[in-house]
């Protein structure tokens, strides 16, 4: 009698057949041809008699319950968008946002904008009809910035 690596050799086309049957991504064949090679090994020791028809239902099976396994640990991990060092703008820092802006707007709009923070726009002496006008031009600036 062949000992198991021998059997499990013999059963290596059959492994390849499966995972091309399922259609896995080339970089996960290794991993999956060596699911299978450890199914069989397994069932060796177990004193299984290896036929084609058992081989291929313990192969695809062990294949598949090794892939749900991963995905319900990939689940729980989480990911990423962005590299930790990017700061996204909608979670940027108030202080870091207004050093940003103070750098990309004009004087009077960024005094503006830090007296309407503050609620204090009306002690700059504007006209209401100017207030609203640099307000407007303002918000134009702001929405501009954000694209």
């Amino acid at each position: 009698m062949p000992d198991a690596n021998e059997q499990i050799k013999e059963w290596e086309p059959m492994i390849y057949y499966v995972i091309r049957q399922l259609h896995l991504h080339p970089n996960e064949v290794d991993d999956a041809a060596q699911t299978a090679r450890i199914a069989l090994w397994r069932a060796i020791q177990d004193g299984k008699t290896l036929g084609k028809t058992y081989c291929f239902i313990r192969i695809r099976g062990a294949i598949l319950n090794e892939r749900a396994k991963q995905a319900k640990t990939l689940q729980h991990e989480v990911t990423s968008e962005r590299l930790p060092e990017q700061i996204d703008k909608s979670e940027m820092p108030l202080s870091l946002w207004l050093d940003d802006k103070r750098s990309t707007l004009p004087n009077r709009h960024f005094t503006l904008l830090c007296h309407m923070l503050h609620g204090t726009e009306a002690s700059l002496g504007y006209s209401p009809s100017r207030l609203r006008s640099y307000k407007a031009e303002l918000q134009r600036m702001l929405r501009e910035d954000d694209k």
